[in-house]
């Protein structure tokens, strides 16, 4: 039986500055829409956008679906964490995986791959989302908050592998600073009253090998950010609003059961 094996939420504080500073040479990976399951389990398509590279701030474009949100330096950011900050993270990943290359057994799709272990791949990744509560921490309200995606994190220890966002599931904001575009994921938060939680659900997608750590396959760290209402524009076309964060570490882990 599939049992979730906890996760670790850290803060990652950056000034704005030094985000669009950090450079890296990692080709982007190229984003091609696939059909997740079928025989065995759910059937639906995931449009992946895939960040720049392990450990580069922001994704390789906008997207089919283009940019929702724009936002033009210098902006607020509120801390958010697993601890004392204003925007406090927890999450609860939500199993079976969707589509588990490295073990079809523990997966929605056990017939992945015709259920051979493999190796994750743009063409065939590994698919899951976590349910994922934020709550604000503060004395105040916080307007029309965005969660923001920035990044995969490097920690000791986890391989370089590509991760994406499923454009079908998250809006784009696009950052300017100094002439440089940066394009993150977003996720509405909406406005948050004192103490007060939201639910919003982030899709991992990975292509390549996860690590085992203490018998679990664990996910890769993400980069987090968040922007209140006043910092970013909605774009025209849009209807959504969405609201605001900093930059912290995002980590999930699951039990290993053997295939089939």
């Amino acid at each position: 039986m599939n049992a979730h094996d906890g996760s670790r939420l850290a803060s990652f504080g950056a000034a704005l500055a030094a985000l669009l500073l950090v450079g890296g040479t990692a080709a982007p990976v190229g984003a091609t829409p696939i059909t997740v399951g079928g025989a065995g389990g759910p059937a639906f398509q995931v449009d992946p956008l895939y960040f720049q590279g392990f450990g580069v701030f922001g994704l390789t474009g906008p997207g089919d679906h283009g940019v929702t949100y724009t936002a033009q330096a210098p902006v607020s950011f509120i801390p958010a964490g697993n601890g004392d900050f204003a925007l406090s993270i927890t999450q609860d990943l939500q199993l079976p995986p969707y589509q588990h290359p490295q073990d079809p057994a523990n997966s929605d799709n056990p017939f992945t791959n015709g259920g051979v272990p493999s190796t994750p791949s743009t063409a065939l990744p590994y698919v899951a989302d976590s349910l994922w509560t934020v709550t604000n921490t503060t004395e105040g309200q916080l307007d029309d908050v965005l969660l923001l995606f920035t990044r995969t994190i490097p920690v000791a220890g986890y391989p370089a592998v590509d991760v994406a966002l499923d454009d079908d599931l998250f809006s784009v904001l696009r950052y300017t600073s100094n002439g440089v575009d940066r394009y993150y994921g977003a996720l509405s938060l909406g406005t948050l009253d004192a103490g007060e939680s939201v639910q919003v659900r982030v899709r991992y997608i990975v292509a390549g090998a996860m690590p085992v750590q203490n018998g679990a396959y664990t996910m890769p760290p993400l980069g987090v950010a968040g922007i209140q209402g006043g910092d970013y524009v909605p774009e025209p076309a849009t209807a959504l609003l969405l609201g605001a964060g900093l930059v912290a570490i995002a980590r999930r882990s699951f039990r290993r059961r053997g295939c089939a």
